[in-house]
């Protein structure tokens, strides 16, 4: 049995007659985005403006790619940009752990953030369930059609 079969709210993964808008984890990547721009013009790291643009991209990266990979919906290779999504999410956690490690801001500053990335990541792995499942379930649908 899918994940997803067993989720309540189905906003947690692609909905046809839905916008982008009411996407969970693009609202939460959006959020977390936001979150880190802020905390990279706020917080004691905005004296290292290399570490921030870094940081920055990757946070960026993550709603960009959901929102390429939603807009493909139905595409073979739509899955493959919320799995870029979850890696630019990874790249944005590990690179707080490092500021943390390096003594640029404090662990109770990243904590948030990495929790908030958790979360994103923990969205797409049904996402990508659910696309992985969807594509299955339409290439073995199309095998089983009669040929003429």
């Amino acid at each position: 049995v899918c994940l997803a079969s067993r989720m309540t709210d189905f906003r947690f993964f692609r909905v046809e007659n839905r916008g982008l808008d009411q996407f969970i984890a693009w609202q939460k990547s959006v959020a977390l985005a936001g979150d880190i721009i802020l905390f990279t013009q706020r917080s004691g790291l905005s004296r290292h403006q290399w570490f921030c643009d870094q940081l920055r991209r990757a946070a960026l990266s993550v709603p960009s790619n959901i929102a390429e990979g939603y807009e493909r919906r139905g595409e073979k290779d739509t899955p493959r940009f919320y799995l870029i999504a979850m890696g630019s999410c990874a790249e944005a956690k590990t690179q707080l752990k490092v500021a943390v490690h390096a003594q640029l801001i404090g662990s109770s500053e990243a904590a948030p953030l990495c929790d908030a990335c958790d979360e994103v990541m923990r969205l797409l792995v049904v996402v990508v369930e659910v696309e992985i499942d969807t594509i299955l379930l339409n290439d073995k649908n199309l095998a089983a059609q009669p040929q003429h």
